[in-house]
This record gives structure tokens, sequence and C-alpha cells, in this order.
């Protein structure tokens, strides 16, 4: 199966029908929004499918389905379990892409920061020579190709 080049050849119809089958698996509720509230088929499948190309085929099958979209995902979700698994995991790696979703799940983000040893944590893992093994077997390290 080749990857395709599916972002710069996802029209207007295609983001439309994206929305409607996202919006089967991702309803919105609870203070979340929809996929379709979370623009989903707008930049989110944008992104996602530029770090992950190989989601491109399982989202273009599942577009090539004709019918309502919750009878398309549950009949995919049956009869192609690994098209409906890319499809429905492009979907959500795009709904949580979206700030706006990240913060009404108050997920801060990876963001990193410092976070700087508590007072006593060298002695603890040096407690029981927990450590001993790796001390003893001296440092290690490949040499990386240049």
């Amino acid at each position: 199966m080749s990857v395709v080049n599916f972002t710069a050849e996802l029209s207007d119809t295609s983001r439309t029908r994206l929305a409607a089958l996202a919006d089967v698996l991702i309803p919105g509720g609870s203070g979340l929004p929809s996929a379709t509230e979370a623009d989903v088929a707008g930049q989110w499948i944008n992104r996602v499918l530029g770090a992950s190309p190989d989601l491109a085929n399982p989202v273009a099958h599942v577009l090539a389905i004709e019918g309502a979209p919750g009878e398309v995902l549950e009949q995919l979700r049956q009869r192609d379990p690994d098209v409906f698994d890319g499809f429905a995991f492009a979907v959500g790696g795009a709904y949580f892409m979206n700030p706006a979703v990240r913060r009404a799940l108050g997920y801060p983000g990876v963001a990193p920061r410092r976070l700087p040893a508590a007072e006593g944590e060298a002695e603890y893992y040096l407690e029981d020579d927990i450590l001993a093994p790796v001390l003893d077997r001296g440092p290690v390290y490949r040499q990386v190709p240049a």
C-alpha cells in the first residue's frame, strides 16, 4: 500500500465528509467540543497527516465509502478493524492537538519544566546498592556515525 500525499488533495467535500464521520467518533458533550467544533477536519487533520503520512491511506479509504457516517464506521469497525483503527487514530490525534480541547481537559501540554531533586532523593537511589551494577559497569556509549 503506497502512502498518499493526502493533505494537499483534501477537498472541501472531503473535509465535510470527514467532519461528519469524526462527529460520530467524537460527538462532544460534558464541556468538551465535538470533532467539528474542534476543527478536526481543518488544520488539525493537516497536522496529523503531516506528522504521520501513513495515516493518509486509512483516512482516504474511509472517506471514499458512501453511506451514513454511523453505519459506515460500524461496518468498517467490524470488517476492516485496521483501517478503522487508523482512521480513529488520525481523528483522535487531530482532536487532541487542538489547544481548546486540551484546556477543556485541564491538560497543560508537555512543555518541559525543571523539577529540582527533592531533599534526600540522591541518597534514596543509592540505598540498598540499587545502582551498584550500573556504577560497577562504568560508562557505556555507542559511537554515533558522523
